[in-house]
């Protein structure tokens, strides 16, 4: 299955980086996104045991809540800065898209599986996955608006972009721990480093 996601995103460096090909593989992107979300599923170790509706509740809510954050922050401007969603995620209510919540439960969820195994005090807890964040975002950045995912006035990525995304980690992966939500996945880790480097290569191509 590894070889299969690395397929997939590598066709996916591909049609990016083919101006003859961009525009239909950006639309592909909320696509992706839901198989990679439905791929965790199928491969999550815990969804046969117990625990099951306190993970459900957990990850609604960072649905819910990852989805109003960046609606306020893309309306006001006081969050994250100055910017606007385009349409690589799809469909958008009030200038956000639904699958921005998306993406923050899978976030929350790879950095959750690849350091529960090893979670036994705060820093395997909350530190360490919330950095993994915060260097994944300062990635994915530069490379959202080659997407069209979203773009930044006067394409400038502000400090209170980071800060705010490291903010709202700690604070998920806080609940998460208080809560005690254990998530095991042995694709987390791949799926994780494919989706950087992924990332990486559109930004070293374009």
């Amino acid at each position: 299955m590894v070889r299969r996601i690395v397929v997939i995103y590598g066709v996916g460096v591909v049609g990016f980086s083919i101006p003859l090909t961009h525009g239909a593989f950006m639309l592909l992107t909320p696509l992706v996104l839901l198989l990679s979300f439905l791929l965790l599923i199928w491969y999550d170790s815990g969804r046969r045991s117990g625990g099951q509706l306190k993970r459900i509740v957990f990850y609604t809510f960072v649905f819910t809540a990852g989805f109003m954050v960046e609606m306020w922050g893309v309306n006001t401007g006081a969050l994250f800065g100055s910017y606007l969603y385009g349409s690589g995620l799809g469909p958008r209510i009030a200038g956000t898209p639904p699958f921005i919540g998306l993406s923050w439960v899978l976030m929350i969820y790879l950095t959750s599986a690849i350091f529960t195994p090893m979670q036994c005090n705060l820093l395997d807890g909350i530190v360490w996955p919330s950095l993994m964040m915060v260097g994944y975002d300062l990635v994915m950045e530069h490379v959202a608006p080659k997407m069209d995912m979203w773009s930044w006035q006067e394409d400038v990525i502000p400090i209170q972009n980071y800060l705010m995304w490291g903010l709202l980690a700690v604070i998920f992966h806080t609940i998460r721990y208080m809560m005690k939500v254990s998530d095991r996945n042995p694709m987390a880790l791949p799926l994780f480093i494919v989706q950087t480097l992924f990332f990486l290569f559109i930004l070293l191509i374009n």
